[in-house]
């Protein structure tokens, strides 16, 4: 009986050391193929490939709730400043059939098209041309901040319009089978997670979408003595009075090529600077040639003020000169007494 427990004992130690060495090499070995993100503070203007500007995500969230989605986004300029894109969500959970009657009944097909501005932080300047907002409204979608906080973090805003049919049921209450039609704003924020040896990248996205409905469905319970959904009402094309949560994201990115988002949605510092340039020199080129009109001005008043003083003085210098030459030349008038 003792020889069984040493037995017993020396395998389950063996199985462990084993365990231990596995869970030893296999992150040595994972990490050999990523390695972490670093911000890159550089300013160069970068042209992207079309690989570069693509990216596909999923949501975690949907996952959890066994809703299988996949996206895709494209950056609608090829510069690395550039800061708009476009993207296309489809989630979809089908319609399944069986022999029992579920007591829940969840099934989606939802296409969304959504575009995005992508932003980072930027430190604003106490006066100048990066001066820190001062209206309430401004502060709310604003980048400037006196002390950056998340400078690895890139934050996005949109809007989005969405098509979504759906059919939900739980068990003592109304499901209502029906499509949809939806539009609002979208807000969140992408933090770089991981970087693979061939240049691609994983990012972790976060982030909220809602927004006003338009919806039509058809209500339905569970009839139990004949296991099926009966029809009980619809409902015709209306407005949802409330707002709706279409999406909470926790969503997976992979990015193509060899740009990373460090890299991307940069401010146009470059450009920034040159346009200043631009515009103060085009200030500076007006200042001065209205400096040097009204200079010209001045000595053309100077200059035909005292011309026309010494003009009108040869003028009358002139006329006293004639009429004394014409004075001299008339014959003497004598007088007889």
């Amino acid at each position: 009986m003792k020889s069984v427990y040493n037995n017993i004992t020396n395998q389950v130690r063996s199985l462990l050391s084993s365990f231990r060495i596995k869970f030893i090499i296999l992150p040595l070995l994972y990490a050999a193929g990523v390695q972490a993100q670093v911000m890159d503070n550089s300013r160069r203007v970068d042209t992207l490939s079309i690989e570069e500007r693509l990216s596909l995500r999923t949501n975690i969230v949907d996952w959890s709730l066994m809703v299988p989605n996949i996206g895709i986004e494209y950056d609608l300029r090829r510069e690395n400043w550039s800061r708009y894109a476009v993207n296309m969500n489809l989630r979809y959970r089908p319609r399944t059939t069986g022999t029992f009657v579920r007591p829940a009944v969840f099934n989606l097909f939802e296409m969304t098209l959504e575009g995005r501005m992508y932003w980072r932080e930027r430190k604003a300047e106490t006066s100048g041309y990066l001066r820190r907002h001062d209206h309430w409204w401004d502060k709310l979608f604003s980048c400037r901040t006196m002390l950056p906080s998340h400078p690895q973090w890139i934050f996005y805003r949109g809007a989005y319009i969405s098509y979504s049919d759906y059919s939900l049921y739980l068990r003592r209450h109304n499901g209502r089978d029906g499509q949809a039609l939806m539009a609002g704003f979208t807000w969140g924020f992408v933090k770089p997670f991981l970087a693979f040896q061939n240049g691609n990248t994983v990012d972790m996205e976060f982030g909220i979408s809602a927004g006003m409905a338009y919806t039509k469905y058809d209500t339905y319970v569970h009839d139990n003595k004949t296991n099926t959904y009966p029809v009980t009402g619809s409902k015709g094309w209306h407005i949802v009075n409330y707002p709706v949560v279409r999406d909470l994201h926790v969503a997976v990115v992979y990015r193509f090529g060899h740009y990373p988002i460090q890299k991307k949605y940069r401010w146009r510092y470059d450009v920034d600077m040159a346009y200043r340039a631009r515009t103060d020199s085009i200030y500076s080129a007006r200042y001065t040639g209205r400096e040097r009109q009204f200079v010209r001005d001045s000595l053309y008043r100077v200059v035909a003020r005292d011309f026309k003083h010494l003009y009108d003085s040869c003028v009358q210098q002139r006329r006293i000169e004639r009429q004394r030459a014409i004075d001299a030349r008339a014959p003497r008038r004598t007088t007889i007494d």
